[in-house]
């Protein structure tokens, strides 16, 4: 194996998207990918492609979450004619229900702004909401719905953007090690080493999730921390259509014929266990939007620890001061939505094309001038 172009560090949804962006456009790519950590939250998360979920009117990242979602429509039927995997994309819309009044004041004013700002977002009646979420409690009040919003399966779409990179034409290996530092000559990265060896390389990409602060020699300590999220898996009520719903902070969505529900946000470290309060607090939010719910039995539950930054958005893009080292970490509770898009921006970014997005949002500079 020849000396890569770009290592990059992590195997994760936000790693593998990296390396297959950088391998479409010929770069010579080598993956750090020991396999997941307890707790990683690519196998964790629900999948969920919903910008508008918790979107505010001066919401700076808005216009690139909602272009990572339509991304995937371009990218989706690419990758499973190339790997016939199936990601499990769809996009029947998603639902953010009103159960109080104030909820009902929050969800209209959001669904005018967003009207206003010409997004195809809708206010439901109750008797709409009934007719396409018949199972839903007695106290829905309305709901806002994104009809363009949707979902895919997180893991099937890593395995399907790390076969598509590793194909011979396309040229990506995988090596399955950590990375335990980065070394350097003078201000430039110059390798990655692991626990058997040193791989020299022209640039890295540090894409390790909530781990990506721990890798040694990093020039500055990266804000990055985990964030717990509990999720609870039921059988989806019986004659129910498939949907996703939102309710408070909570969710339940259909996937594979099971009901998917989360999800907390608790600071506790590395801690990726579940808890009993967290799952009473999730079967509160499941029965509240399906009440059919109440007395069904866990299926399995399980917890993923999201990378998050002080201003919750992402680190996409160069260090400030080394030219050749890029971070793709800290994107919370939107990793899979924007995955594929921060696989494109580094790639875009390390080729040296102009960028059509306004980037100072998830610009690493935004922490560190120096």
């Amino acid at each position: 194996m020849g000396q890569p172009d770009v290592i990059v560090i992590g195997g994760g949804v936000v790693g593998a998207a990296c390396a297959h962006a950088l391998a479409h456009r010929g770069v010579a790519v080598t993956l750090l990918e020991p396999g997941p950590e307890a707790g990683a939250a690519t196998p964790a998360a629900a999948g969920m492609l919903a910008p508008f979920a918790e979107a505010q009117p001066d919401d700076p990242m808005l216009s690139l979450a909602i272009r990572a979602r339509d991304l995937y429509a371009e990218l989706v039927p690419a990758l499973e004619e190339e790997t016939g995997h199936d990601v499990g994309f769809r996009t029947e819309g998603i639902a953010q229900l009103a159960v109080t009044s104030d909820d009902v004041e929050t969800i209209k004013e959001a669904v005018t702004w967003q009207r206003q700002a010409g997004f195809p977002v809708e206010w439901l009646s109750v008797e709409e909401v009934r007719e396409l979420l018949p199972g839903v409690g007695p106290d829905v009040l309305g709901a806002g719905l994104a009809p363009e919003d949707g979902a895919l399966d997180p893991s099937a779409l890593r395995l399907a953007l790390l076969e598509c990179a590793r194909r011979p034409h396309h040229g990506a290996t995988l090596i399955a090690e950590p990375a335990e530092q980065i070394l350097f000559e003078g201000e430039r990265v110059s390798a990655v080493r692991t626990p058997s060896q040193t791989l020299s390389s022209d640039a890295v990409v540090v894409a390790a999730g909530c781990w990506s602060g721990r890798i040694r020699g990093l020039p500055r300590s990266l804000p990055v921390e985990p964030v717990r999220g509990q999720i609870l898996c039921l059988a989806w009520p019986e004659g129910e259509p498939p949907a996703i719903v939102y309710a408070g902070k909570g969710y339940v969505m259909e996937r594979a014929g099971e009901a998917i529900a989360g999800s907390t946000m608790e600071r506790v470290g590395f801690d990726a266990s579940t808890t009993p309060d967290g799952i009473i607090r999730i079967r509160e939010t499941v029965t509240r939007i399906y009440p059919a719910l109440a007395t069904a039995e866990p299926r399995r539950t399980w917890a993923g620890l999201r990378p998050v930054t002080p201003d919750s958005r992402p680190l996409i893009g160069l260090d400030p001061r080394v030219p050749n080292l890029w971070y793709a970490t800290g994107h919370g509770r939107n990793g899979i939505l924007l995955a594929a898009m921060t696989g494109q921006l580094i790639a875009q970014q390390y080729a040296g094309d102009e960028i059509e997005y306004d980037l100072a949002p998830v610009s690493p500079s935004r922490f560190w001038t120096s």
